[in-house]
């Protein structure tokens, strides 16, 4: 990624927002300043690297900051590590010297997971602010130079989005705009100053657009993506600046929806199926892809196929997004074993009509394997008649689950029963579980929270497999016995329909390294969870479209078992948002704006304790990092 180490030299980011006075104390360089390039003849260029910032994990793949873990200094992995983390939602099980107690609720300014958050977020201003500037400043000249105005424009909605997450995380936050000088420190305005210079952005950008015709391409932002974003601001009005802007929300909202909210399956925007929207062939659903309805209203591209040729494609690689989310959730030893078997034995064929060959020659199992071959398809048959009649081997051949349409059985000896062919990716962290308040959100069928209606948890690893909702502690030594799997994000390619395409994927999608699927910042679906929360707050619309609203959400994720709701209220909404929207770095946030975050509702080890207890106030937000308070002007935070 040498592009944006060029950047990150020209445009100077490390001398805006304070970082010029951090560089020697966090060891901020560029790793080959031989590199240097002038991007003034090339605004393309630049601006790419703008983007490249909210998605990759930094200059060729690491961090800026020497000896940072790169993956975790990325946009999205930071905004989990904050969001997500310390919530009821899910808990990292590994490395607690360096996340410290944040699975409680706790953090300390020394952590290098403090670092991480705080640095992404000020680099990408940093970043969108010298290019904002240059741009104005008629830096940059030949070719694409015409576009700067819009580029600029762009630089903007991205910055704050950055910003929100600023405001979010810091009740006393750092700001400064492209006026800043470079070198100078930013200022600490106020959260409502800051507040009110971002919607105010915001609301100009957005009434440009309707103004004037534009064209949102995919993986860049636009009109939506700003109004949406406005909308996400003033939702958190009462928390940034201790005003209800709900009649705001609402209205942003309702423009969102009634150009987006239309069309598909249900009529109504959203994609056909949940699971499809968190494969690796999702981009076809975000503005400006190849589907019929643009549910991902901000997506951060990072699709990765493989050609028929079997060369592999990376348009970006990161450590973050859905890689992030597919290998930290996935964990696969030889403890654990499930295994293919077939449904009818005359014709040898699964439930999808397919070939199997179900061992190789080292009694290893392969899933979606296509053999035309007659010797092979002999060869796996007279395998399997062996095997049927030895009753060591018999567990084989009864189905315990059909996963994705397909069967498998478990191996009765075993402890937990999983495999990386059931999310179609090899990478496996094991560093996340989810907590029992979060499962038990969610409507089951049994008392053992292993059958549910909800597709939303079609793919988690349940009591079915042998693992527990149960907390018994947050630590990975007791992996497999302190809480379930909640996979989202898979490596699967959809059908129209929302069903696994299982020859596309096999053909298509590499099973190690980066995952396919891009990351949705910000969703439809989301949206009209907003406009339900602000009617139901007071900011006008009506019942029934607050009802209307969830119940689009409600009807995608029952399918054939969905029963429309008849009213809502605040506690109904938010738990359907929580089912929606996990794992989507909106958790903390959430419980902040409504009062649920240090008092009213516990959870697993929520400030240390098994049963949760209640959390002080100044956990609300996060501190500034100890290097940057001993070499910046700034104040730290209350409580640290």
């Amino acid at each position: 990624m040498k592009t944006l180490n060029k950047i990150f030299l020209t445009l100077g980011v490390a001398a805006t927002l304070g970082m010029s006075s951090c560089v020697n104390d966090l060891d901020l360089q560029p790793i080959d300043p031989n590199e240097m390039t002038d991007v003034s003849q090339d605004i393309n260029q630049a601006f790419a690297g703008v983007y490249l910032a909210f998605v990759t994990s930094g200059p060729n793949g690491s961090s800026p900051v020497a000896g940072f873990d790169g993956g975790m200094g990325s946009f999205q992995r930071a905004l989990y590590i904050g969001e997500e983390l310390p919530t009821d939602e899910s808990a990292w099980v590994w490395d607690p010297e360096r996340y410290g107690r944040i699975n409680y609720g706790f953090v300390t300014p020394d952590l290098e997971i403090v670092t991480g958050m705080y640095f992404r977020l000020i680099c990408n201003i940093a970043l969108c602010n010298e290019f904002i500037k240059n741009a104005q400043d008629g830096y940059f000249a030949g070719e694409g130079a015409q576009n700067a105005a819009e580029y600029a424009r762009q630089a903007r909605i991205l910055r704050a989005g950055a910003y929100f997450y600023v405001l979010s995380f810091y009740e006393n936050p750092p700001f400064a705009l492209e006026d800043v000088p470079m070198g100078a420190d930013p200022t600490q305005p106020g959260r409502a100053a800051v507040y009110d210079a971002m919607v105010s952005e915001l609301e100009d950008i957005v009434a440009y657009y309707k103004a004037n015709s534009t064209t949102t391409y995919y993986g860049f932002v636009g009109l939506d993506a700003a109004e949406s974003l406005l909308a996400k601001y003033y939702l958190n009005g009462e928390v940034f600046a201790g005003r209800a802007d709900y009649d705001k929300c609402l209205a942003h909202s309702q423009a969102v929806i009634d150009r987006l909210g239309h069309g598909g399956k249900y009529g109504n925007g959203l994609a056909p199926s949940y699971s499809c929207l968190f494969g690796a062939n999702n981009q076809q659903y975000a503005i400006g892809g190849a589907a019929d309805v643009h549910e991902v209203i901000w997506t951060l591209p990072s699709s990765r196929y493989q050609n028929p040729d079997g060369t592999v494609v990376d348009n970006l690689t990161s450590w973050a997004g859905s890689t992030f989310l597919c290998a930290a959730w996935n964990k696969s030893n030889g403890t654990q074993v499930a295994l293919r078997v077939p449904t009818n034995d005359a014709a040898y064929k699964d439930k999808i009509g397919e070939d199997l060959l179900f061992t190789d020659e080292d009694g290893v199992r392969h899933m979606y394997q296509y053999y035309g071959d007659a010797t092979a398809y002999a060869e796996a048959k007279a395998a399997y008649d062996k095997a049927k009649g030895d009753d060591a081997e018999a567990w084989k051949y009864n189905v315990n689950e059909y996963i994705n349409n397909v069967p498998w059985a478990f191996d009765p000896t075993a402890t937990f029963h999983m495999s990386t062919d059931w999310m179609n990716y090899d990478e496996n962290w094991g560093c996340l579980v989810t907590r029992k308040a979060f499962v038990t959100k969610f409507i089951w069928n049994d008392t053992n929270y292993s059958v549910s209606d909800d597709t939303r948890v079609a793919f988690w690893q349940t009591s079915a497999h042998g693992f527990t909702p149960e907390n018994k502690s947050l630590v990975g030594d007791d992996w497999g016995n302190n809480g379930y799997l909640a996979w989202k994000w898979t490596n699967w390619m959809f059908d129209n329909n929302g069903n696994v395409d299982y020859k596309l994927s096999a053909e298509r999608v590499p099973k190690t390294g980066a995952a396919g699927g891009d990351y949705a910042v910000i969703r439809l679906a989301e949206v009209y969870l907003m406009a339900a929360e602000a009617i139901l707050q007071g900011g006008g619309g009506s019942q029934a479209d607050a009802v209307k609203y969830v119940n689009y959400i409600r009807q995608r994720a029952y399918g054939d078992a969905y029963t429309p709701w008849s009213s809502v209220n605040m506690a109904a909404l938010q738990d359907e948002r929580c089912r929606e929207l996990y794992q989507e770095n909106c958790r903390r946030t959430d419980l902040i704006r409504w009062n649920l975050w240090c008092t009213g509702y516990t959870w697993d080890w929520k400030g240390g304790i098994r049963s949760g207890t209640n959390l002080p106030e100044y956990t609300k937000s996060y501190p500034f990092p100890t290097n940057v308070i001993a070499t910046t002007s700034l104040k730290q935070q209350t409580g640290y």
